[in-house]
């Protein structure tokens, strides 16, 4: 059998006006294989000439495939494809992982679908369902994920059309909009972080303190034992990302000239740990120097003085002087944050925060996105920008050429 063509097609009766027809058909791969399909439903198929024309249009789809891949491929099988692909292209060890978990939620649902089988309408049903369910946070991950797959089955030849791109978007419900901490509110959580003598005691889920038998630490004192003042102080002068922070380095640090520069972020490789990781092309570690405000030089001073040196050299290791770990730093900013009133300000916060300073500050989309490392200062612009504030300024301008305006009649009315 030529590649790219079927064989004898034999149409069985099922039922009255249901048919079903099979045969085989030879891929580009040189596989030989064996395809059925059933009458459409709804149709009533006198002689099986319906459910043989579906037959044929798939083994058609199948038969265009150049590679492996072909219309009975499972979503399981495109997944083991893709990810090699994945890594082939340079992924960072954390997409992967990431990826690894929503490719686990994809195959549990649909993994044992066939590419042919799979409808753009069966997806959206699937992402409705894990938006419910899971958020849509998680229907967004998944729906990127899903997206990558079926794009480069397309790209092959697998499917005509990527079922994905038409499914609507997840959104989410929340009304709550992100916020930005103000100068004043800033300037003293950075002086309760050493000076508070609030109560700070573990919290668990939902931010709900835990009792305890022993003495609850201070805010002071907890955020001294276990290294926050420096690092939040570090979050607040440079609005990095919390890997790039992590991954700062003291060979990156030029106290004299009063800059930082970044090039390596921390990040967690299956099977290896917690390492640093520099790429080029990194989009969530952008290669840059910032310039270090005063108050960030006299900490990193003083915290050189009194560190001892560790094996990755950065500023910020863990207590045993290994490299921090995101997820135990977050639970620790967790409880700050619930003893002080603060939930809702996490890490990113800081990030929004030297946005919406330097917007405030005329500074200009441009150098703000510099800052944040973006590629593009629109994406600076649309996601940490503030919006919807009150602008005196405006009415101030308004006012002012009414005033001009108004003006200039009265005095053509007077002649003068």
């Amino acid at each position: 059998m030529p590649l790219g063509t079927w064989g004898h097609i034999k149409r069985t009766k099922v039922d009255k006006g249901r048919w079903y027809a099979d045969g085989r058909y030879r891929a580009q791969n040189g596989r030989t294989r064996r395809m059925r399909r059933y009458s459409p439903e709804g149709v009533f198929d006198r002689e099986g000439a319906a459910a043989e024309r579906v037959l044929i249009e798939a083994m058609k789809s199948a038969c265009e495939s150049t590679g492996d891949l072909d219309g009975t491929t499972t979503i399981d099988e495109l997944w083991t494809s893709y990810r090699v692909e994945l890594v082939e292209s340079g992924r960072a060890p954390r997409t992967l992982t990431r990826y690894d978990d929503v490719a686990k939620f994809i195959g549990a649902q649909l993994g044992g679908l066939r590419l042919q089988e799979v409808s753009t309408q069966r997806l959206e049903t699937f992402l409705r369902s894990v938006a419910e369910v899971n958020g849509a946070g998680n229907a967004k991950s998944t729906r990127s994920v899903l997206s990558g797959m079926f794009s480069m089955a397309t790209r092959l030849g697998v499917v005509k059309a990527n079922p994905v791109r038409d499914t609507k978007p997840p959104t989410s419900k929340s009304t709550k909009k992100p916020r930005s901490l103000e100068p004043e509110e800033l300037a003293k959580l950075l002086v309760d972080l050493r000076q508070s003598t609030i109560p700070c005691p573990a919290v668990g889920k939902g931010g709900v303190p835990v009792p305890s038998k022993y003495r609850v630490p201070t805010v002071a004192e907890y955020c001294a034992s276990v290294d926050l003042v420096d690092v939040i102080t570090m979050f607040a002068a440079t609005g990095v990302r919390m890997s790039e922070l992590i991954g700062m380095t003291w060979p990156g640090l030029d106290l004299q000239a009063k800059t930082i520069s970044l090039s390596e972020k921390a990040a967690r490789v299956p099977g290896v740990g917690l390492v640093l990781v520099s790429r080029d092309d990194d989009p969530k570690n952008t290669h840059r120097t910032l310039a270090l405000p005063d108050f960030a030089v006299t900490m990193l001073r003083a915290r050189k003085l009194a560190m001892p040196p560790n094996t990755h050299q950065v500023l910020f290791p863990s207590s045993t002087g290994t490299i921090r770990d995101a997820d135990a730093l977050n639970v620790q900013w967790r409880r700050v944050r619930a003893a002080l009133g603060l939930d809702w300000v996490t890490a990113h916060t800081f990030r929004r925060t030297v946005a919406s300073l330097l917007d405030e500050s005329k500074m200009g989309p441009r150098i703000t996105a510099d800052q944040l490392g973006h590629a593009s200062p629109s994406m600076t612009m649309d996601k940490y920008m503030s919006r919807g504030k009150v602008r005196p300024e405006v009415a101030a301008i308004l006012d002012a050429a009414v005033k001009v305006e108004s003006k200039r009649r009265v005095d053509d009315s007077t002649g003068s």
